[in-house]
């Protein structure tokens, strides 16, 4: 019907219908996906615009709902149609709620402005009742109810535990797996899940996901892992770990239409091929097992998983008042962050002070791994051979479903006389900051003395009281340079804070290195990275548990201009598209970003103070 017509002239035709298409006014209209619902379940009210001054029309103002309701997050649609000659548009936004209060009510009307003139929507009426009420079986709203599967075909959210029942404090590893058939272009957290009962650790995943491929009720997936964390049940019974809930921004695919023109609108210069979609895992459900009584030892903390124990002392003959230091370290599978002290049984002429711990937690892999090291520092104050016990540690091994101790050797410490006097010891100093005296008092040696006068006061010079003035001041500053150090050690908001400014600028030099169009991905991933870091220190909170929303609420309270924040969490939303674009961006585009993000970290750094 269309051969022969040159491209150009069918662009020309199809404006031009579309400038005299519809002559009737601005359409607003309202509607809830479902007008009775269960308090503390999802609902959807959608406001759809239509006619010839849609793209004048400026975003709903929705009237106040939090008496009954809870607002998630939002997402717009836009459909394009050709009949008989005319074009019509319609935008439609959905509104995502949660029920929190039962009882009838009636949400206002929607006020929605264009060219000066504006427009309302009728009331809708709702019902919130208590107990449960069956989703209708066709939703408006693009949030899938279950997402085990492919709930709508194409993108969907799935939850994988490792295990379905365990021990108390025995691991889950949950993995949460993105599944797609289309092209995503940007996500986003909306409501992580909670972990209420339960101790988390979360895995290191890679900045950049890494895709894989599964087949799905024989239709093939791209995957992607977009969050993985160990949970350790601290009591028994039943567990119900909510679902992960998100937004991705998905390119929607081309519509199979007998009209000529349908493809013409499917291309994106019309806006029409991106599509929000807020889609949820499954739940996770954990039957927890109680640990057994029999065969329970006494020396028995609550520890679960598979360890080993082992101690050294930095020498084993010493005088009376010379420091040991003793190290205890246990390392293996578990939830080591939980463990206790381990009880060590010393001689009684031994001074002990109480231990430094340090860890290192390993969370790469399978299963969260590590070790944990206490050093004691012990003082002996007689002279004599000295024996210190063996350490012992229980643990339950789910494994072998039975309890297993394991223990140290033991230590002989032959202390000799030794001289001299030991200088109070803060408590809490490690073996290198004890320091002994171990000399007596030196008197002043007498004898006959010359004086003669020297002609001038000493005191009455300036060298003089400079030099009586400068210790204090050196004193001074080394109390406060003491003081600071002390609270960098023990203060983690403050040294995380104090540290974010040089922290940041190391990962953005380290993207730098990647400014060549082959590396974009890898370039955006290490500038998201700098930038959700330097939050996460200058907020003292977990990068991997960090919500846009939450974040600027917090930043809202610190007195923080809203342009700064608009603008550093746009920066943060390209790296996110960019990261799954499958296009590559050019050096010089690259360039011009990393200068743009800098400035916004450098602007919210200031504001912050």
């Amino acid at each position: 019907m269309f051969r022969g017509i040159p491209k150009g002239f069918l662009f020309v035709a199809v404006i031009g219908l579309a400038l005299r298409a519809g002559s009737q006014d601005l359409t607003v209209r309202s509607f809830v996906d479902q007008n009775v619902v269960a308090v503390g379940q999802q609902f959807t009210l959608s406001v759809e615009v239509s006619g010839k001054k849609v793209n004048n029309a400026s975003d709903p103002q929705l009237p106040d709902v939090q008496a009954f309701a809870s607002y998630l997050g939002n997402g717009s649609s836009q459909n394009i149609q050709f009949v008989n000659g005319k074009m019509s548009v319609s935008k439609t936004t959905n509104y995502y709620f949660t029920a929190t209060a039962a009882g009838k009510f009636q949400i206002g009307p929607v006020q929605v402005a264009a060219d000066g003139k504006k427009y309302e929507t009728a009331p809708v009426q709702i019902e919130v009742v208590q107990g449960s009420v069956q989703a209708p079986a066709q939703s408006q709203s693009p949030v899938p109810q279950a997402a085990a599967g492919p709930a709508d075909g194409d993108v969907f959210l799935r939850a994988v535990a490792n295990k379905k029942e365990v021990y108390q404090n025995e691991p889950v590893v949950i993995v949460y797996k993105l599944y797609t058939r289309l092209n995503i272009n940007q996500i986003g957290f909306v409501k992580l899940p909670a972990t209420a009962g339960f101790w988390s650790e979360d895995f290191a995943i890679p900045q950049q996901p890494v895709p894989t491929s599964e087949v799905v009720e024989g239709k093939k997936y791209t995957v992607f892992m977009i969050k993985k964390f160990a949970v350790y049940p601290m009591n028994a019974g039943p567990k119900n770990i909510e679902p992960l809930v998100m937004d991705c921004e998905v390119q929607a695919p081309r519509r199979r239409s007998q009209d000529p023109f349908s493809d013409f609108f499917d291309d994106p210069f019309f806006g029409g091929r991106t599509e929000r979609k807020r889609i949820q895992s499954n739940p996770v459900i954990v039957h927890v097992n109680p640990l057994p009584e029999d065969g329970k030892p006494k020396e028995f903390t609550g520890l679960v998983g598979q360890f080993r124990i082992r101690g050294s002392a930095d020498k084993t003959d010493v005088k009376t008042n010379e420091a040991v230091s003793l190290k205890i370290t246990v390392d293996g599978e578990g939830n080591l962050r939980s463990m206790k002290e381990p009880r060590v049984t010393l001689p009684t002429d031994f001074e002990a002070y109480p231990p430094k711990a340090t860890e290192s937690i390993n969370r790469s892999g399978a299963a969260i791994s590590g070790s944990k090291t206490y050093e004691y520092v012990l003082i002996p104050r007689v002279a004599g051979a000295q024996k210190v016990k063996t350490v012992r540690l229980s643990y339950f091994d789910p494994a072998a479903r039975q309890y297993r101790t394991v223990q140290t050797q033991e230590w002989e410490i032959r202390v000799a006389q030794g001289e001299g006097t030991v200088a109070s010891i803060p408590v809490g100093l490690s073996k290198e900051e004890v320091k002994l005296l171990g000399q007596d008092i030196r008197f002043i040696k007498t004898g006959n003395a010359a004086f003669r006068k020297i002609g001038s006061d000493m005191y009455n010079r300036f060298w003089f009281w400079s030099v009586l003035v400068l210790p204090l001041l050196v004193l001074g500053a080394g109390v406060l340079y003491r003081r600071h150090e002390d609270r960098l050690v023990g203060d983690v908001a403050y040294a995380r804070e104090k540290r974010a400014s040089r922290a940041v600028r190391k990962r953005f030099v380290s993207a730098r290195s990647f400014l060549k169009p082959e590396s974009s991905k890898t370039f955006y991933a290490e500038v998201a990275k700098a930038m959700m870091g330097f939050l996460g220190d200058r907020l003292n909170i977990a990068e991997a548990g960090m919500i846009s929303s939450d974040i600027q609420q917090l930043l809202k309270k610190k007195r923080t201009r809203a342009e700064t924040v608009a603008e550093y969490f746009d920066c943060l939303n390209v790296c996110d598209m960019k990261r799954f674009s499958p296009a590559d961006a050019d050096a010089k585009e690259m360039k011009s970003f990393l200068d743009r993000s800098e400035k916004a970290v450098g602007q919210l750094d200031r504001e912050l103070g």
